[in-house]
């Protein structure tokens, strides 16, 4: 299978997690119609171009685990988030509110705005409990984006600070149906309070839930119907899990990743999903009436013997008792996006983790944040980089602002229908990753690991865009 057929996703079983046996486990499956689809924002502003939302950070109860509530930190009093539905183009403009009892911000994660709209503390005061800001930008690209907080994100995103955006263009393809999947899991007490003490292995790898969720669910159950063609919007709001999906007898045709929709449309048995990356696939689910499949997280080495994990069970996909469809097929082609050019890297960013004073440091060419020196670059260039990651794990490449390709793989050029627009990549262990990107905006731009614990680690620079 080639590098492209990405491994799957994990998460126990429901029958051990009630058992309690050790890592995962779960409320009462959920009834064959809860698959929860995030609630939709009310747009407020009636011109046709324009967005505009009220978004409230609020703390609310929620229950994970049978018998008990959990108070989680929501936006708009949903877990996950509302879904903010725009158009390729469009200004959004979202009134945002914190009614939280510390300061938070939000980041638009893939979404390419203004640095002063970017949400992080270097460009942004937080905003402290009571007080209001009101974000503001034109909507560039058409994808599936999300948005958390970049003020204590490991605490924040797992009590539930996540909400989507789904932005649509004018390319968009033909599905039957269309489902959103917001992968993620909270680690919580017997009680169902948040357990936000970390051991070794967690500060390690990051911190994976013993609950793990769909749709702030456990196990829900997606119907489909009869030969129906099934777009999932998928997204992986967890701390540090990665998820490896696989749907047995099936496979996902991938039509779109973290930049949108991509040139060469492909199937892929297992999808791996790094925390923060989004998968746009279409999905045919096969048999008769009635059928009921179960999608699997299946085992991934990430490093440190996690590919010995069991495979666990997220959902339930049945195949309703309507009528059949036909008539839709597969796309085999996407539209075309610009390939940024190629050559050699101009730098090597090593990402590492080691001891320093007894403390596990995660570091980036040697230093932790705030004293890794930062990258200076024009606005408008194309820069070219290597990205080396020296430890024995996994870290997936997050960078703010701006979209990269990936030209290389431990200096094996990628494939010419490889092609996509990413805003975050899987740097294996061991291994180099070749990226190029284009700096078309100014300002002070993040980059960093996406496993939280890591960022919080030391393991984050910056990018100085100058005009």
């Amino acid at each position: 299978m080639s590098e492209r057929s990405w491994a799957l996703l994990g998460v126990a079983s429901l029958s051990l997690l009630a058992a309690g046996c050790g890592a995962e486990r779960g409320g009462e499956p959920a009834a064959p119609d809860t698959w929860g689809e995030p609630t939709a924002a009310l747009d407020t502003n009636p011109d046709p171009e324009v967005v505009e939302v009220d978004l409230e950070a609020r703390e609310v109860e929620k229950t994970y685990l049978e018998g008990t509530t959990t108070t989680v930190w929501s936006y708009n009093g949903t877990v996950p988030g509302p879904l903010i539905e725009a158009n390729l183009g469009d200004t959004l403009i979202v009134h945002f509110k914190n009614s939280l009892p510390e300061e938070t911000t939000i980041h638009w994660h893939g979404i390419r705005v203004p640095n002063e709209m970017d949400g992080v503390m270097a460009v942004q005061a937080p905003i402290a409990p009571g007080e209001t800001f009101t974000y503001r930008f034109t909507l560039r690209d058409a994808g599936f984006y999300w948005f958390h907080p970049h003020v204590m994100e490991p605490e924040q995103i797992q009590k539930g600070l996540f909400g989507l955006i789904r932005v649509r263009g004018p390319n968009e393809p033909e599905a039957d149906d269309e489902r959103i999947v917001v992968l993620g899991d909270v680690l919580l007490n017997e009680d169902g309070s948040f357990n936000e003490e970390l051991d070794d292995d967690m500060i390690m790898m990051g911190r994976e839930g013993n609950v793990v969720l769909v749709n702030g669910r456990t196990m829900p159950a997606l119907e489909v119907r009869p030969g129906a063609l099934t777009r999932l919007r998928i997204v992986n709001v967890a701390n540090g899990r990665f998820f490896n999906l696989a749907l047995p007898g099936h496979a996902f045709r991938v039509i779109g990743t973290d930049g949108g929709l991509i040139p060469e449309p492909y199937d892929a048995e297992r999808l791996l999903i790094s925390p923060g990356e989004r998968y746009d696939v279409l999905l045919m689910a096969q048999g008769e009436p009635g059928t009921e499949l179960t999608l699997m997280n299946e085992p991934y080495e990430r490093g440190h013997h996690t590919g010995h994990a069991d495979p666990m069970p997220l959902a339930t996909v049945r195949i309703g008792q309507g009528p059949g469809l036909s008539g839709r097929a597969l796309p085999e082609t996407g539209p075309a996006i610009e390939r940024l050019p190629g050559g050699p890297a101009e730098a090597t960013i090593t990402f590492d983790e080691q001891y320093v004073d007894g403390k596990l440091m995660f570091l980036i060419d040697g230093k932790a944040f705030p004293d890794v020196p930062p990258i200076e670059v024009e606005s408008g260039s194309v820069h070219i980089y290597d990205l080396k990651n020296d430890a024995e794990m996994d870290h997936p490449f997050h960078l703010h602002g701006f979209f990269f390709q990936v030209l290389a793989r431990d200096g094996v050029p990628v494939a010419e229908e490889e092609l996509a627009n990413k805003d975050t990549v899987i740097l294996p262990q061991r291994s180099t990753v070749r990226i190029v990107t284009r700096f078309d905006a100014p300002g002070m731009w993040m980059y960093h690991c996406h496993i939280l614990e890591h960022t919080e680690g030391g393991m984050m620079g910056e990018i100085h865009v100058a005009p």
